[in-house]
C-alpha cells in the first residue's frame, strides 16, 4: 500500500501587498478562493497521480484546480478533512505588513499555542490523525492513494503516518507539486 501527499499547485495570488493584522480575515479568505496559476504540473508528479488508485484533495479551489490538471476527467475525492490548518489572528490595527510575513509569524504563535479565532493546535493534530486514517482506508480499499493538500497539513498527516508505523521522509517536500510517498510497513 502507498499513500502519496503532494502540495498544490502555486496560487493565482498577488502577494504585493501589506495588511494590518486585523485586516488577515479578508485576505485568508481571498487566499482560499483562489485558484492556481496556469502551467504545467511536474512530469514525475503528473505520472504519479496517473498510478494512484484514487485521487484525493481538499475541498478548496487550489487543491481541486491541482487534481483537475494532475488527472483530467478523473474522477477524486474533495474531502474538507484535508484542508489546511486555520491561522490565528489578533485585531491588532499596526503594523502593516506583507500578508506572508504574518503568515509566518501568526503560524510560528499557533504552534506555541496562540489560537486567537483559529482552531487550536491540539485539535488540528487531531483532525491530521483522522486524515492520516482516512488516507490508510482508502489505501486498503485501493492499494494506493495520491492526496493534493496543503503544507502544513500534510507536514502534520506525515507525522501521523510516520508514527503508525508507515514509512516515509521524515519531513515530507514542501514546494508547490512536489510530492513525498509513504509505504504501509511490511
Amino acid at each position: 500500500m502507498q499513500i502519496t501527499l503532494a502540495r498544490h499547485g502555486k496560487p493565482d495570488l498577488k502577494l504585493d501587498s501589506w495588511v494590518a493584522p486585523m485586516a488577515m480575515p479578508d485576505w485568508l479568505r481571498h487566499y482560499d478562493q483562489a485558484g492556481i496559476v496556469a502551467g504545467e504540473a511536474p512530469a514525475t508528479t503528473l505520472a504519479q497521480a496517473a498510478a494512484a488508485g484514487v485521487l484525493a484533495s481538499s475541498t478548496l479551489p487550489r487543491c481541486v484546480q491541482s487534481a483537475q490538471r494532475l488527472a483530467p476527467g478523473r474522477e477524486f475525492l474533495r474531502e474538507a478533512l484535508f484542508c489546511e490548518a486555520e491561522l490565528p489572528y489578533p485585531h491588532w490595527l499596526y503594523p502593516k505588513l506583507p500578508p506572508l510575513a504574518w503568515e509566518a509569524l501568526f503560524r510560528l504563535a499557533w504552534f506555541y499555542g496562540l489560537s486567537a479565532l483559529a482552531r487550536p493546535r491540539l485539535a488540528t493534530e487531531l483532525r491530521a490523525h483522522e486524515a492520516a486514517q482516512r488516507l490508510i482506508q482508502l489505501a486498503r480499499e485501493h492499494d494506493s492513494v495520491f492526496l493534493v493538500g496543503h503544507g502544513l497539513m500534510i507536514l502534520l498527516i506525515a507525522r501521523e503516518l510516520l508514527a503508525l508505523g508507515w514509512r516515509g521522509p521524515k519531513r515530507p517536500v514542501s514546494g508547490y507539486w512536489q510530492c513525498s510517498v509513504y509505504r504501509a510497513s511490511d
